[in-house]
């Protein structure tokens, strides 16, 4: 399964009037037999401008940038990975991502992985911190290669809500385990974390 992530910056002012374009123009294109799919969308808590969706690539008979072209405001700045689910990952089709429907908050982490390190940190990632992390309520749902940049790995774990959020967080970052055991093992691998998003899925 190859899918993409697709984060947009939209004019704040139009934001509504955007999505209600997405909605009623674009989206219909995609239940078309063989057009692909979407996978779910995403609008970010920190930001009035950020939209992110993710999407299943197909072959269309229409031209998307003709139709992005129609849009009531132009996308600012997009950005587009094109991924496929790591080792391990608790996502391999896309009918499982209908599971994200259940998280209220969501996280979308990118992490810079030192070059030549991604499978050993996918192999560590779901070997070593998927099952603390569920057993502090903490859902991940999928973890990915950037099939464009060999330094990318791409995960999303969800939250029922911000309070949850920042206890599964806190009972998880701040446990032995991850101080005294990963958290070493992790950043040997790890150059950058900070590209997340937080959204609520649409």
């Amino acid at each position: 399964m190859e899918l993409e992530l697709r984060i947009y910056d939209i004019d704040p002012e139009f934001r509504w009037t955007w999505l209600r374009w997405f909605e009623e123009t674009l989206l219909p294109l995609y239940s078309r037999p063989g057009a692909g799919q979407v996978l779910g969308r995403f609008l970010s808590y920190r930001d009035d401008a950020t939209f992110a969706w993710l999407l299943q690539p197909a072959e269309r008979e229409w031209d998307e940038a003709e139709v992005l072209a129609t849009a009531p405001t132009p996308v600012r700045k997009s950005i587009v990975r094109k991924l496929a689910p790591a080792y391990g990952s608790t996502i391999t089709t896309p009918e499982e991502f209908r599971r994200i429907d259940e998280a209220k908050v969501l996280e979308i982490r990118q992490y810079r992985i030192a070059p030549g390190q991604r499978a050993r940190f996918a192999r560590f990632f779901h070997d070593k911190t998927l099952g603390p992390q569920t057993g502090h309520g903490i859902t991940v749902y999928g973890q990915f290669d950037d099939l464009d940049d060999a330094n990318n790995f791409v995960w999303l774990r969800g939250f029922p809500n911000l309070i949850e959020r920042d206890r599964s967080k806190s009972d998880f970052y701040r446990g032995a385990l991850w101080l005294e055991e990963l958290e070493a093992e992790a950043f040997s691998m790890i150059e950058d974390y900070s590209n997340s998003l937080l959204v609520a899925p649409m």
